[in-house]
């Protein structure tokens, strides 16, 4: 869900190179993407629920579902290694030798991991057919320490049964003592989560893998508790003589329904301006850059968004995030994401250039009760090309990552992006090209 908000593991405020333009630059309309469906937007129905309720393909959304909404979970997971060794590698110079093809074999130690943070979703426009969201995941650094944005992501999907998260409450409650059966168990309960009591039911599914748990609001259908458990399976070799377990791990997952709220900004409701609907693609081109003990480390960057999709409202893009690691110890690579943007959203790709003019610096627009994540205006001015802009920034404190997106004032589109991480010592900039 684009990491960091907009790219995971980046953060800091927007330095723009030296004499470099970001005004917007728009295609032409003719050359506008060809819509996925009739609508100009695709809606995911990847969903096994539609399987069990083929209802929920027709049914709208919960009546508390509204623009605006976000939802929040507390989620957590952990790998259990099933043995202490990982796996063999083949090895000149190890010390495990395969009777039968006389190979030398070393041992890779198994490897465990765990995590714990907060899913977080955004409701950020409806139409008759579909619920866009927009999706973010934050790790809590250690135990209780602030939070660090992880990935970000979107989804346009079918009103009545928005993945995991929600389903249609009165489709629902037709079938829910209907469910047990083979690999399948179910049963109405009650379930206390964020200081309140639901009506809930309790749904268990069991393969041969593993087992997943859904807790669900039976008068709202809102997701409260998940729970997974994957097994993946090992096994035992014979080297040297010596029955060695190897590989195999167990894998757990929780998700539990923390809060509820409407967050709000001045654009919330209003139509995305002109400059947005022209657009095509957007292309940033930047660095990451690294200091450690008096010595500093960049990285070429570039994000191309491309428009994929649009609604009345909102938008769909692909987002790739291109590092050029050519010299370094790691890899080229190319991450990609689908992603969502629109009016009723606190960090959009474009904010109306009539609400940026309402804005006044220090301007608290939000602030999450539970991340302590806050979004402000830091910044109404000139930039070094004296460009008018205004910058929204994301901050918790100053041992924290922070975010800052830099928009035209005159367009309303996002023209820079620049994040800065202390714990990582990294700090990362992104300004518009084309």
């Amino acid at each position: 869900m684009a990491n960091g908000r907009w790219i995971g593991g980046m953060v800091l405020m927007v330095v723009l190179a030296a004499g470099g333009r970001v005004m917007a630059q728009f295609g032409n309309q003719e050359n506008n993407p060809k819509p996925d469906n009739p609508n100009g937007y695709a809606i995911d129905t990847n969903n096994s629920a539609l399987l069990i309720y083929p209802d929920l393909r027709t049914a709208p959304a919960p009546q508390w579902v509204k623009p605006g909404l976000r939802l929040t979970y507390y989620s957590a997971s952990a790998t259990i290694p099933q043995s202490y060794v990982g796996g063999l590698v083949q090895d000149p110079s190890g010390k495990w030798v395969d009777p039968n093809t006389g190979k030398s074999y070393r041992m890779e130690g198994a490897a465990s991991a765990s995590g714990h943070g907060f899913s977080q979703l955004d409701v950020i426009a409806m139409t008759d057919d579909a619920v866009v969201l927009d999706l973010r995941a934050l790790g809590i650094e250690g135990v209780d320490g602030p939070v660090r944005p992880i990935s970000a992501a979107g989804l346009t999907t079918l009103p009545g049964a928005a993945a995991d998260w929600w389903v249609n409450p009165d489709v629902l409650n037709k079938s829910v003592d209907n469910l047990n059966g083979p690999g399948m168990r179910s049963m109405r309960t009650t379930y206390k989560a964020a200081g309140n009591e639901y009506n809930a039911v309790w749904v268990s599914t069991q393969t041969g893998s593993g087992s997943t748990s859904y807790v669900i609001d039976t008068d709202g259908g809102m997701l409260l508790h998940n729970a997974t458990c994957t097994a993946s399976a090992g096994g035992t070799t014979n080297i040297n003589g010596v029955p060695t377990n190897v590989g195999g791990s167990t894998s757990l997952g929780q998700t539990t329904f923390v809060g509820m709220r409407q967050i709000h900004a001045p654009w919330f409701g209003m139509r995305m301006p002109r400059s947005l609907g022209q657009l095509r693609q957007m292309v940033f081109d930047g660095q990451s850059r690294m200091t450690m003990e008096g010595t500093s480390a960049d990285i070429p960057m570039r994000v191309i968004v491309d428009i994929t999709g649009r609604g009345p409202d909102f938008i769909q893009f692909k987002k790739t995030v291109k590092t050029d690691t050519r010299g370094s110890l790691f890899q080229q690579q190319d991450n990609i994401s689908l992603c969502v943007s629109g009016s009723n959203q606190l960090l959009p790709l474009c904010i109306p250039p009539r609400a940026l003019a309402q804005l006044r610096n220090g301007q608290k627009i939000d602030q999450d009760p539970i991340t302590k994540i806050t979004t402000f205006v830091s910044f109404i001015g000139q930039d070094p090309s004296g460009n008018n802009v205004v910058t929204l920034s994301e901050f918790i404190n100053d041992n924290a990552m922070r975010s800052d997106y830099v928009y035209d004032a005159s367009s309303g589109v996002l023209c820079a992006v620049q994040m800065t991480d202390p714990t990582l010592h990294t700090q990362t900039s992104l300004y518009r090209v084309r």
